[in-house]
């Protein structure tokens, strides 16, 4: 079923005007003079001195008609993505000349001094649009391109990762401007009025959260007691898939190795299984959405380790992911017996906090994931729901 978006830009935060960028940051990119070296075209900043335009950086560009990435940058796709009230997202990588990425056993890949990630977030344009408004069609993301056709896409934000001299991370994100050929600085958030609206007619407007900074290393900081702070997407079992690139379609982590742009072992975790593949198990299925969706916090040292619902796609206890085990909280806790209640998914907490969103409000502290989800993820919640259904309703 297709269903419409209708997005009203209502700014509550801000970006500021356009000044002259600083200077790029790393020595791994630069020369003599702090110049970019002219083969690399991506210019590099530290993220507490980002420039105001999205295009400063050169990773990625419009023209008010096509979005196009800068030179040596790569996009990827990932096999299950994190849900993002059906934005569709065109991600993209890049590392310094003479540099490669570090493919590791488990876990993120390892990025040298100077590497810049992207996401840029997007919604493909409705035929008819309400007044007042952009029109847009929620519709399957079709993975794969270099470009993005803005006669019938919109672009609402990138939000872009920076790998600083000291080996930390820095992010930004920026939101694109109505004539959509840049994107402007916003760190203190900005909401942005959306409508879905479906093939019959029936809309639900939400209010689209463009993240604070603060809010970027909640998300991207894994473990709670280090406060380690990385991209958490590209990771070897995330990228071991084909992409339609201009030149046709490749297993991704062959093409990087490929371009030399990736190093390490040939070996490594199985591939991460795609979460609406109708012909991959139910439960590997569920596992791969509440393993990208939920396991940044819900793991061990993560922002959830006290609640001992754990849902990493390495966890084996029935336990740790909830299953018969009764939810840590308060008062509005306690009519559920367990996270999971094999067979029963309206008796389950877990599935209770990811389907209580209210469109048109803030969602209450229950619900699930805390920040980037504002409605119904309809597909994504009915794959929990048929998971624990098929459970045995049988608890030790």
């Amino acid at each position: 079923m297709a269903i419409a978006l209708a997005v009203v830009l209502s700014a509550c935060g801000g970006g500021g005007g356009s000044a002259l960028p600083p200077a790029p940051v790393s020595a791994a990119v630069t020369v003599d003079g702090g110049e970019p070296q002219a083969a690399s075209g991506v210019r590099v900043y530290p993220a507490a001195a980002a420039p105001q335009k999205l295009s400063a950086w050169r990773v990625v560009a419009s023209d008010g008609a096509t979005l196009t990435l800068g030179e040596r940058v790569v996009p990827y796709a990932l096999n299950t993505p994190l849900f993002s009230d059906y934005a569709h997202k065109l991600r993209t990588l890049w590392v310094p000349p003479g540099t490669q990425i570090e493919r590791t056993a488990s876990g993120p890949l390892q990025f040298p001094i100077g590497a810049v990630v992207t996401k840029t977030f997007f919604y493909p344009k409705a035929a008819a649009q309400a007044p007042g408004a952009l029109g847009a069609r929620r519709v399957e993301q079709a993975e794969g391109g270099e470009t993005i056709d803005l006669a019938t896409h919109h672009l609402v934000e990138t939000r872009l990762m920076v790998r600083q001299d000291d080996g930390s991370w820095g992010a930004v994100t920026y939101v694109w401007d109505a004539d959509q050929r840049d994107a402007t600085l916003v760190r203190s958030g900005q909401a942005i009025a959306v409508e879905l609206v479906a093939d019959a007619g029936a809309r639900t407007p939400f209010t689209y959260q463009v993240p604070t900074d603060r809010q970027c290393v909640d998300c991207h900081a894994t473990d709670a007691t280090t406060r380690r702070f990385e991209p958490i997407g590209p990771q070897a079992r995330h990228l071991d898939r084909g992409y339609a690139y201009a030149g046709g379609s490749v297993n991704q982590l062959e093409h990087l190795a490929a371009l030399g742009l990736l190093a390490g072992s040939a070996s490594g975790p199985a591939a991460t299984t795609v979460w609406n593949d109708a012909g991959a198990a139910l439960e590997a299925r569920a596992r791969a959405y509440l393993d990208v969706n939920c396991a940044s916090c819900h793991n061990p040292v993560g922002r959830a380790a006290a609640t001992g619902l754990w849902l990493g796609a390495d966890v084996a206890s029935p336990a740790s992911l909830g299953v018969c085990k009764p939810p840590v909280g308060g008062a509005q806790y306690r009519r559920f017996a367990y996270d999971v209640q094999p067979g029963d998914p309206d008796a389950s907490f877990l599935y209770h906090r990811l389907t209580s969103y209210r469109p048109n409000s803030e969602p209450p502290r229950v619900a699930m994931p805390e920040l980037g989800r504002h409605v119904f993820d309809d597909e994504g919640n009915a794959l929990i729901r048929a998971w624990i259904a098929a459970m045995p309703p049988v608890c030790p």
